[in-house]
């Protein structure tokens, strides 16, 4: 049976189930109570409330964890608290280039902690081409139109080949009917 005589001390508690270790509440506890997974004896302060292994921390002090891959290519992000340890291949190296701007496709050199482009500049102009612009109702019906009148050009030039053959054929008939006539007025005298 507990000695309800003891000291009570308080002990707060932080979820392990995310690497935030946000506090979860707080409970008293006889001192010298051996501290589980999930518990510490230091108070936060100052409304801080992320625990880092060693202190709480507020959310102004969350700093992002980047993971990579065995090949060392980033695969992830995660928030941490600030002095948090890493997971093993994560780093707190942001990966920027030496201008700045973020990457495509970084890759981090463990050797000189820093993290590297592996894309091409070729390969990122590719990616940064812009889309082609899908037209419009409007010139998708002007584009249309300009079809009919081509396709209504066309039939206009058939029509008239057909009808200057049908002119020649009349003259032809013509001419065939005025030399029958010719023809049978002199067989007939």
């Amino acid at each position: 049976m507990a000695d309800e005589n003891a000291k009570q001390v308080l002990i707060y508690t932080y979820d392990t189930t995310d690497r935030l270790h946000a506090l979860t509440g707080a409970v008293s506890v006889a001192e010298g109570t051996a501290l589980t997974d999930g518990q510490t004896d230091v108070a936060p302060a100052d409304n801080n409330q992320f625990w880092n292994g060693t202190k709480w921390v507020g959310g102004d002090q969350l700093v992002t964890a980047y993971h990579y891959d065995a090949n060392g290519y980033w695969d992830g992000s995660t928030l941490i608290p600030e002095g948090a340890p890493l997971l093993a291949q994560e780093t707190t190296v942001v990966p920027y280039d030496a201008n700045g701007a973020g990457m495509y496709k970084p890759k981090f050199d463990t050797a000189q902690n820093v993290w590297v482009e592996t894309l091409t500049q070729e390969e990122i102009d590719a990616l940064n081409k812009p889309a082609p612009a899908k037209p419009t109702a409007e010139q998708q019906m002007i584009s249309l139109l300009g079809q009919r009148v081509a396709k209504t050009n066309a039939e206009n030039v058939q029509i008239k080949q057909d009808n200057t053959q049908l002119k020649q054929m009349v003259s032809m008939l013509g001419q065939t009917v005025a030399q029958l006539k010719a023809q049978s007025t002199t067989t007939t005298n």
